[in-house]
C-alpha cells in the first residue's frame, strides 16, 4: 500500500483506488490507476507530477472531459461509461471509457500532455 495525492492505493497490476467524479451532472465511481510494473518499484517523477497536476486542476480537467465528449459524441452519457483514470509512467493522463454500443472497444479521453479523444487500443 502506498499513500499518494489520491489517498491510499493498493497494488494490483498497478496502483489503484476508487474516486468519485461528476460528469454532465451524473456521478460515477472510477478507478484511479497509476501504471506500475512492480509493486516495489518507485513511481517516476513525471507520473508523480501528473498526479499533482490532476488533483490541483481537477475541476478544469472535468470541464475538459465534458467539452471533448460533447465534441466527440452528442449522446455521451448514453453510450460511454467512465471507468478508469489512467496515469502512465510517462505522465500522460487519460480517462478510459467503455463503449456500450461496442463492448470490445472503448475510448480514451486524453487530458495531458495533449487533449484529444482516441480509441483505447491506440492509447494503450
Amino acid at each position: 500500500m502506498i499513500k499518494t495525492v489520491f489517498g491510499e492505493m493498493t497494488y494490483s497490476i498497478g496502483w489503484k483506488n476508487d474516486r468519485e467524479i461528476s460528469l454532465f451532472n451524473r456521478n460515477y465511481t472510477i478507478t484511479v490507476k497509476l501504471q506500475a510494473y512492480k509493486e516495489e518499484a518507485e513511481l517516476p517523477i513525471e507520473q508523480l507530477r501528473s498526479c499533482g497536476l490532476y488533483i490541483d486542476h481537477e475541476k478544469e480537467m472535468i470541464a475538459s472531459i465534458e467539452k471533448l465528449m460533447n465534441d466527440f459524441s452528442a449522446n455521451f452519457d448514453n453510450r460511454f461509461i467512465p471507468k478508469t483514470l489512467l496515469i502512465k509512467r510517462s505522465g500522460s493522463i487519460a480517462l478510459l471509457c467503455d463503449d456500450v454500443k461496442n463492448p470490445d472497444e472503448g475510448i480514451a479521453i486524453c487530458l495531458f500532455p495533449e487533449k484529444c479523444v482516441m480509441s483505447q487500443d491506440d492509447y494503450l
